[in-house]
């Protein structure tokens, strides 16, 4: 018969067991999530081109056709890679784009949005619940989105899953997009320690996070999409602090937020928080903390034209505001190139019907300086775009008006870090070799799928020019990183942006004959005090700077900047929670322990009759 001493040691035991995977369960949160939803790997398999089959009502499919700025939802089937989910949610979306095709004569290749959970609430693929179809519209590489979003992974970013997707709609061939995750709960759950704070897609009045007042009502813009019963004092707070002064690390996960504004910057995104029309962001907080996650990037790689021209956003007068400043500034160029040229075989062709190129009505919005709109990407190699300031990365407004960004960037120890980040993004992501096998690799997957695409908006003949001719995406990320390291190490001055890079002013980039370059001219800090340049020489204690921690990755170049493990993010990031998988492994852990308790109770009354 067993001794008491064993049974106490072995009920000991348990309890040191249940006590540590406790305690480290928590560290384990991502791991046990992931298994109930694993459509990062299956549904965004990003080694192929996945099939999607869309099956929807004649009628209905007519309806979306004849009216698709309406956005209505109509019921369909979806089939990708063979597995078919019935009676989803199915319609367009999108903004510019959206319109824009709407305008062209002779193009349906609008981009869809797919609600898996839409009729049916518990209805999911692999755990994804919506999927955004976006069209790659202004874009004739079709890769300007999915390399944005490989960068902000790379950057440690909690990023949208994403893949190539070959689309048909009731059995009629639609082209090949990119499918996208949408940022909803299941992106939080599966990105964030806890997943249930609150989310937003700010777009409109307060978008630019000025400071209002302390009433959320009157930030109609904000347009919070989880927890709509929260009292958003987070939100508030946050405002307060990014526009009237406080501590940014009780209402930021500031290293985040340097992260993605640094990879938003090299990438001259200015469809964006940083350009006029201050949208295509969300903002995510969890426990006071905010982070900041990306979204839309077709008109990324200085695809956008940005400052000068377009209608003003909200009705609120902030594209004049931004064009009056850019006017008032002292605006010199040297070594200044010619602007682009944009004839009508660099426009977008729609090829539904003879490629007949995409026309605009009178009257529609030009954002490209004369081009057509569906043509913004035509001056991406211009200079005041490859030169585009990082002191001062906004075009079409001020830094002060966007103080998000300018809080960051005036306290000078986060303002080193978010330059340590851009040198990082130049010397490595941005490097020839990386952008060389990450293009050839992405486009030797679309060619075939390109080529056969019946609704593109460009030609082969564009198509193959904008990925191999004489000015690439790799030849933009080159040039843009020895932009980036020039500006850092002050061998090249950009003191102001000015207007759109579409056909506004370039930027001051002065040299006196004989004479060295100055840093650019920083402004003073918050202590009045002139604000120093990045010392890209001596580190700490007068070591020189090393190169950050790059990781292997893809292409055996993948870069992880130092202290980005999403597992050990900070203040907002994956850390500790308890998900329903850990309650439920806590309880069937609790129950042995009871168990033995009891048997080890049973055994000493046996003992003691015996």
């Amino acid at each position: 018969m067993l001794k008491t001493r064993y049974v106490v040691a072995s009920i000991g035991l348990l309890i040191v067991i249940f006590v540590a995977v406790m305690f480290f369960l928590p560290n384990l949160q991502i791991d046990i999530a992931n298994k109930g939803n694993t459509y990062t790997e299956t549904v965004f398999d990003q080694s192929k081109v996945t099939k999607v089959d869309i099956t929807v009502a004649d009628d209905d499919l007519a309806s979306i056709l004849e009216n698709p700025s309406e956005k209505e939802i109509v019921n369909a089937d979806v089939t990708i890679d063979g597995e078919t989910v019935k009676n989803v949610g199915f319609r367009t979306k999108g903004n510019l784009s959206l319109n824009s095709v709407v305008q062209m004569e002779d193009s349906d290749r609008y981009s869809w949005k797919i609600d898996f959970d839409h009729y049916q609430e518990d209805q999911d693929l692999h755990g994804l619940k919506k999927l955004a179809l976006n069209n790659n519209y202004s874009d004739p590489t079709y890769t300007r989105e999915y390399l944005s979003y490989t960068l902000m992974e790379k950057m440690g970013i909690a990023t949208p899953g994403h893949s190539y997707m070959y689309v048909t709609i009731n059995g009629k061939e639609w082209g090949l997009y990119l499918g996208v995750e949408a940022i909803e709960e299941t992106f939080l759950d599966t990105n964030f320690s806890e997943g249930t704070g609150d989310l937003y897609y700010p777009d409109g009045t307060g978008s630019d996070l000025k400071w209002i007042s302390d009433d959320i009502d009157d930030y109609t813009g904000i347009n919070l999409k989880t927890n709509g019963n929260s009292d958003q004092s987070a939100m508030i707070k946050m405002l307060d602090v990014i526009n009237n002064g406080g501590d940014l690390e009780e209402v930021l996960d500031v290293d985040e937020m340097l992260r993605y504004f640094a990879a938003n910057t090299a990438l001259v995104n200015l469809d964006h928080y940083q350009g006029m029309l201050k949208h295509n962001y969300y903002l995510y907080e969890e426990n006071g903390i905010f982070s900041i996650l990306p979204w839309d990037y077709n008109m990324s790689f200085g695809g956008f034209s940005g400052g000068g021209g377009g209608p003003a956003a909200d009705g609120d007068k902030e594209t004049e505001k931004g064009q009056e400043a850019a006017n008032n500034r002292d605006v010199k160029a040297v070594d200044q190139r010619e602007p682009t040229t944009v004839t009508e075989d660099s426009s977008p062709a729609n090829n539904n019907d003879n490629n007949a190129k995409a026309k605009l009505p009178d009257g529609a919005p030009n954002m490209n300086g004369g081009a057509m709109m569906g043509d913004m990407s035509a001056n991406f190699m211009d200079e005041s775009t490859i030169n585009f300031s990082i002191t001062e990365p906004v075009m079409g407004t001020t830094l002060e008006d966007r103080p998000l960004l300018n809080a960051l960037l005036s306290t000078e120890e986060y303002r080193e870090k978010y330059y340590e980040y851009l040198n990082d993004i130049a010397t490595d992501y941005f490097s020839e070799e990386n952008m060389t096998a990450m293009t050839e690799k992405v486009t030797a997957l679309i060619t075939p799928y390109v080529e056969k695409d019946p609704t593109k908006f460009y030609t082969m003949d564009e198509y193959t020019k904008a990925i191999s001719g004489e000015e690439t995406l790799v030849d933009f990320a080159t040039q843009r990183a020895d932009s980036i390291l020039a500006q850092l190490s002050g061998d090249l001055v950009v003191e102001a942006e000015t207007q759109s890079s579409m056909g506004g002013a370039a930027p001051n980039m002065e040299k006196e004959k004989g004479a060295a370059m100055q840093p650019p001219n920083m402004g003073n800090d918050e202590n009045g005090a002139p604000m120093q340049p990045p010392n890209m020489g001596d580190g700490e204690n007068g070591v020189p700077m090393q190169p950050p921690n790059m990781k292997d990755g893809e292409n055996g170049m993948a870069m992880q900047p130092p202290g980005m493990n999403r597992d050990m993010d900070s203040g907002g990031g994956i850390n500790s929670s308890y998900s329903k998988e850990t309650i439920i492994l806590s309880s069937v852990l609790l129950l042995l322990l009871f168990g033995a308790i009891a048997f080890a109770h049973s055994f000493r009354r046996r003992g003691r009759k015996g």
